[in-house]
Order: structure tokens, then sequence, then C-alpha cells
């Protein structure tokens, strides 16, 4: 009980922000989904996660969210934003927290045509250091990954590990998308280093062009 009203009092206040955010991607106002390639994997940092979840309001989404306790608040709160939960978390100790059950339900639901957004540094980094969660989605969907940067003009900075960004309200968010980034079906495990890398980079391609 005490959950479910924390969680609608949070919701309360996302929506309250988020009414006074101007959204725009690549100079239009409410253009938020990457053209061409709507069903696809979003992937961004986990230090953009507000700004991203917002951008995206309106477009629903599957988001894997943790185990944990706090993981029950957001995943009340997504649920309320209009997204799809795949709970997961991943190992803590040797011990698999759900993180690969999350995974597969998340590649389920990837097929039925709904689009995914992954927070690749997750959920406790290193920051930027892409994991290999989204590479194995992709290959195994067939589906692209997608590099997203919701970049806010103005925004309070967390002194967290992955240096979380808060907008500020009446803030604008401008969303960049990276070209798409395909996995083919035999791609092996070994292989799958290179695709972080490129995805990291990516990543940071687009951010240093969007701060110039």
């Amino acid at each position: 009980m005490r959950k479910a009203i924390l969680a609608w009092l949070a919701y309360g206040a996302v929506r309250l922000l988020h009414a006074t955010y101007r959204i725009t991607s690549n100079g239009a106002k409410g253009v938020t989904g990457p053209q061409g390639h709507d069903h696809c994997i979003l992937a961004i940092w986990h230090q953009n996660l507000f700004a991203g979840i917002l951008a995206q309001t309106g477009r629903r989404h599957v988001v894997i969210v943790s185990r944990s306790r706090d993981g029950d608040l957001v995943s009340m709160l997504c649920l309320r934003l209009g997204h799809q939960v795949a709970r997961g978390s991943s190992k803590s100790k040797g011990r698999d927290k759900g993180g690969k059950l999350a995974k597969d339900d998340m590649i389920a639901l990837l097929r039925t045509g709904l689009p995914g957004a992954v927070t690749v540094d997750g959920p406790r980094g290193p920051a930027h250091e892409v994991k290999p969660g989204i590479i194995e989605m992709a290959r195994q969907t067939g589906i692209p990954i997608v590099p997203y940067l919701p970049l806010p003009t103005r925004y309070w900075r967390f002194n967290s590990w992955d240096h979380f960004r808060l907008p500020k309200p009446f803030s604008r968010i401008d969303i960049h998308y990276g070209a798409p980034i395909f996995v083919p079906e035999n791609t092996s495990f070994e292989e799958f280093s290179g695709y972080q890398n490129l995805l990291a980079t990516e990543l940071q391609l687009i951010e240093t062009a969007a701060t110039k």
C-alpha cells in the first residue's frame, strides 16, 4: 500500500515536471521516434534515464527494472507511464537476481513488435561501459540497436556513480539518435565486445557533436 501511494505521488511529480519541458528532435517539436526504425532497442546511458523516459511519453516501450525494493517503485512508475516492464537485475556475488529471466521476457516482448529501451551501463555501472545484454537482445531478435541521447539544456548533476542528470523545470530536452546497429544472428559471444565498443563510441560521438 505504501509503495503504491509513493508511486502515485512520484507519477504526479513526474507528470508535472514533464508539462514544463519542451522536447525537440531534429529541430521539430514532439518528434520523439527514430525515423525509419521505430521497432528498435534504444540504447541510453543511465545518467540520462529520467529525460529519456519522459522524452518517449506516449510511445510504449519494454524496459528492464531491477527486482530490488527500489525497483518495485520504479516498476510501478513505469507502468503508470504506459511502459511494459520486465523485472530483473545483474548478478550479485555469483547469484543471478533475475537478470536472465528478465532478458528472456524482454526478448519475447520485443518479438511481439514493441520497441525497447535499455540503460546499457546500468544499474550499477561502471559508467559509460556497455554491458553485453543489449547485444544479445539484438542478436536474438534481429532488431537494430539505436544509440539514444536526450540532452537537457539545463540540468542538475548528482554526485552518483553515473553523475545522474535531472532536467531543470522549463528546460528544453533535445533528442539525438545515432545510426542503427544490427547484430547478425550468427555473432558469437567472443564478438560481442566489438559491438559493445562500437555502441559506446557512437553514444560518445553523439554527445560530443551535440555539445559543440
